[in-house]
Parts: structure tokens; sequence; C-alpha cells
């Protein structure tokens, strides 16, 4: 997929992400004034920042979308994973502000509910909607391999189990008459704001430190593309990197040491073809020829049997 059809993707989930969002930010802080249920006014404040989210996705798309230059060699991908952070950081605030908020109103006794039943029937349209960003712009990454977008993705899910919690609180308050649990509830969605945050950051953090992240089988599928190509021995010192959604490779390979340049580049060659037909995204192979049986004290690289 070129780089124009990956941005008319990412225009088109922005403008359902603002558009969906909008309407249920507007309609939750409005319920949860109307009614004073401060779990439905901390959803509607996390509703509001994931307008910001999906600007700041659709942003980053843009950027990661031009071509490498003088000061970019290898491209603008990383804005993705630039802007994956920054949701991360903005949404940890967002679950602080609403932990605080609720913990204030918890404590200073002023819990005043009304009609609480506009609450619930809000609640449920925001399960159903955010439900269905959740599923599309979880496709709409996968599918253009845009990781903010998938970030944003996971946080709509995360939004889904929230919105789900403060019907269930709701609902307990209409049943029982305790109004404490409405706080309650709002502090548990805080918590579950901050840990979506918390693992977004971590997953960036890893790609910015150049590392992988447990469970990803990249390299066991270089070493298996590795083993199509002829005349190649002991390869090794393995190192990929992300690059937002392309990897790059590089890795050391033997061979016979009578072999002449030519035929030792036309053996990189192959190797380069191999990885790319087996492996979507590479962006790049970097391979370093070795004679045969060479020994020298190299750099860390992941080798096959790791």
């Amino acid at each position: 997929m070129n780089s124009t059809e990956r941005l008319k993707y990412a225009k088109k989930e922005a403008k359902i992400s603002i558009t969906g969002n909008s309407s249920l930010a507007l309609l939750k802080i409005l319920t949860g004034i109307f009614t004073g249920s401060m779990a439905v006014l901390a959803d509607g404040v996390d509703s509001s920042f994931d307008i910001l989210t999906s600007i700041i996705t659709y942003i980053a798309s843009v950027i990661s979308n031009k071509p490498p230059d003088k000061e970019h060699p290898f491209g603008h991908e990383k804005a993705e994973t630039v802007a994956s952070k920054t949701l991360s950081l903005i949404i940890f605030f967002a679950g602080g502000q609403l932990i605080l908020s609720s913990v204030q109103k918890l404590f200073t006794g002023k819990i005043d509910l009304n009609v609480m039943y506009i609450a619930l029937i809000v609640s449920v349209i925001s399960c159903v909607v955010k439900f269905f960003l959740y599923k599309y712009k979880l496709k709409v990454g996968k599918t253009i391999q845009n990781k903010a977008i998938i970030a944003d993705a996971l946080n709509m899910r995360s939004d889904v189990l929230i919105s789900l919690s403060v019907f269930i609180s709701v609902l307990l308050v209409e049943l029982t008459g305790m109004n404490w649990i409405d706080p309650v509830a709002g502090i548990l969605v805080g918590i579950i704001v901050i840990k979506t945050a918390i693992e977004l950051f971590w997953e960036n953090a890893q790609e910015l430190m150049e590392g992988t992240l447990k469970g990803d089988k990249i390299y066991n599928n270089v070493y298996n593309a590795l083993k199509t190509v002829d005349n190649i021995h002991n390869p090794h010192k393995m190192r990929i990197r992300k690059f937002g959604y392309k990897y790059i490779i590089d890795l050391d390979i033997e061979v016979n040491p009578v072999m002449t340049v030519r035929e030792a580049h036309n053996i990189t060659k192959n190797v380069e073809k191999a990885i790319k037909e087996q492996i979507p995204n590479v962006y790049e192979v970097l391979i370093h020829v070795e004679p045969l049986g060479n020994i020298e004290n190299e750099n860390y690289g992941v080798n096959k049997e790791e």
C-alpha cells in the first residue's frame, strides 16, 4: 500500500472518530451536569480527550507519509511512534484528573443525583458507539500498519469498558440509592484510563529504545527466510529496528572466502530479496559479509540459537 492510500484511510478514520467522539463528549458532559453523575461526567471528559487524540493521530499520519529528505534519510514514519507516546501522556493526565475529581466529590459528601435513567440511556449509547469506533480503528490501523491508530483503537477498547462500568454504577445507584457508588465508579474509570496509558507508553518506549515486544516473531521469521538462500553460512549478529510500520534489518553472513566480490554481492541481493518476499514492510536490509569461519569480537546481535 502506497503513502497516498495510507493517508486516505487515515483521513477517513479521523473524520469518523472526531465526529463520533465529539457527539459523545457533548452528550455525556451535558448528561453528567444535568444528572449530577460524576461517573458520566468523567466518561464525557475522557471522550473530549479522544477528540484530541484523533487529531494528533491524523497529524502524525500526514507527517509519516512524507518521503525521506536530507534531515530524515530514513523517512518520517516514527512520527506515528511519537504520536502514540504523546497520546499515552494525554490519556494518563485525563485518568489522573478523573480520579482527583471523583475523590474530591466522594469526601466532600456533596453527591446529588437526579433522573438517572437518562444517564443509563447515555451509557448504553456510549458503549455501542465506542465499540464501533474500536473495531473500525483497529481494522484501519492494521490495514495501513499505523501504530498511532492502533494505539487509539486500544484506547477506544478501554472506553467501552469505562462506559460499561459507568452503566453498572448508575444502575446500582438507581437500584440501591447509595449515591457514593457513583464517585467510586469515577475513581475506577480513572484507574482503567491510567492503566491503558501506561501500557501504551511502555510499548512505544520499547520501539524508541530499538527493542522488540515480547511475543514478536520477527527474528524467527528472518532466520526462516534465510534458510531459502543458498551459499550462506552462519547468519548472526542480527539486529532489527522498528521504524514506524517498517523494519530495518542488520545482520552478518559468512560466505566462501574464495568468492569474488561480485559473487558475494549477488548473494547479499538474494538474501535481501528472500527477506522482503517473506516479511512485509521491510524498509532496508543491511548485510555485512565475512569469510567462512571468521572469528572476531563483535557487538551484540541476536543469533539463530537465541
